[in-house]
């Protein structure tokens, strides 16, 4: 049985309109992040994702509250713990990599001051200790010379190295749980691929858990055990990431798939009509309906709950999975493309497109 780091249950978050309405921007969500397992959360924007990895360490933005539901760690529900108590888990238990490290980097301090300041704050090592700790972290991020980079300003740095050391400062106090909010947005390709395939060292190399939050489908294969797919502050799939990547039973999920453009193919890819609603617009029914071309009657008034289907070892917040998994089998075999296995050494130097591509066919 795996050990569980972390357990989300039946959480909600939202605010309170100007009406006095109550607004959910999340949804009953629940969910675990085992040990040593990394979990990504994909959505668009205002799916709730990063709200849900800002709960994650106790963090409700402001204006929003907690409207039911528990963040379990160690056996407490960190979303009621004291701001005194949160200074013991923040950094050293449950750590952050932000989307943007150049703006998150102190601009007037070295690198080597930053990462100082970590050590203090997280670890009991004395100043000695801290100096080799400063070099084996920046060593761990594959920066050159770490003795030199310790010693420049973030502006001296590339995007790239500057998320490193966004990367080896949250490892300063070697956390449990490391929670990655976009991290390699405003990185070209290549950096990216390079970053990405240093969190994967990581998490192997330390056995840290990790929450990777992005809205790139390709990144999410690149760097996750299983997947997390929200859509209006829920969670509408979740499973192992192949899985789901070769049987999307979600409509949600099937029409992001079905929107990647391909190389093999002229022309544009078929995109999904409509926009994801607002907070608050819908009062009954499935979030999704007004979307999906495999909706009925029933899911205009009925909302589908989270439904585990043991065959694929997925969850799924659908009436017609079934339906949809019979349409995936059946785009399969016309096709006439033979599923590969990929190994994730194999994807350090080719695009998310082409790697979800790659990981299909």
């Amino acid at each position: 049985m795996q050990q569980v780091v972390q357990e989300i249950k039946n959480l909600s978050i939202g605010f309170t309109s100007k009406k006095g309405e109550q607004i959910s921007i999340l949804k009953n969500i629940s969910t675990t992040i085992n040990k040593g397992e990394t979990v990504g959360i994909v959505g668009e924007s205002g799916s709730g994702k990063s709200t849900l990895a800002l709960a994650m360490m106790g963090y409700v933005k402001h204006g929003l509250f907690t409207i039911s539901g528990e963040c379990i760690y160690q056996s407490n529900d960190i979303l009621k713990m004291k701001n005194r108590e949160l200074e013991n888990i923040r950094g050293r238990k449950i750590a952050m990599i932000p989307q943007n490290a150049g703006q998150s980097l102190t601009p007037n301090l070295k690198i080597g001051y930053q990462i100082d300041e970590a050590l203090r704050l997280h670890t009991n090592f004395q100043k000695e200790d801290r100096d080799v700790k400063i070099s084996e972290l920046l060593n761990k991020v594959r920066l050159p010379s770490p003795e030199t980079i310790a010693k420049r300003y973030p502006h001296e740095l590339s995007g790239g190295q500057q998320q490193r050391v966004a990367v080896a400062m949250a490892l300063a106090g070697s956390p449990d749980l490391l929670l990655l909010d976009e991290p390699t947005t405003g990185l070209d390709v290549t950096t990216q691929a390079h970053v990405l395939e240093l969190l994967n060292f990581i998490a192997k190399d330390t056995g840290t858990s990790m929450v990777y939050v992005s809205h790139d489908l390709g990144a999410i294969a690149q760097v996750s055990d299983r997947v997390i797919v929200m859509y209006s502050g829920e969670i509408v799939l979740d499973g192992p990431v192949r899985t789901i990547l070769k049987n999307p039973i979600h409509p949600y999920t099937y029409g992001l798939l079905k929107s990647i453009p391909k190389l093999t193919l002229s022309g544009l890819p078929n995109s999904m009509s409509g926009s994801q609603p607002q907070p608050g617009t819908i009062k009954e029914g499935c979030s999704f309906y007004d979307r999906c071309e495999f909706a009925e009657d029933k899911c205009k008034i009925n909302s589908p709950e989270l439904e585990f289907v043991s065959e694929l070892n997925t969850s799924v917040r659908c009436f017609n999975h079934k339906k949809l998994h019979k349409k995936k089998d059946e785009d399969t075999k016309s096709s006439k493309k033979v599923l590969r296995k990929l190994t994730k050494n194999e994807i350090l130097d080719i695009s998310s497109s082409d790697f979800i591509q790659n990981l299909l066919f």
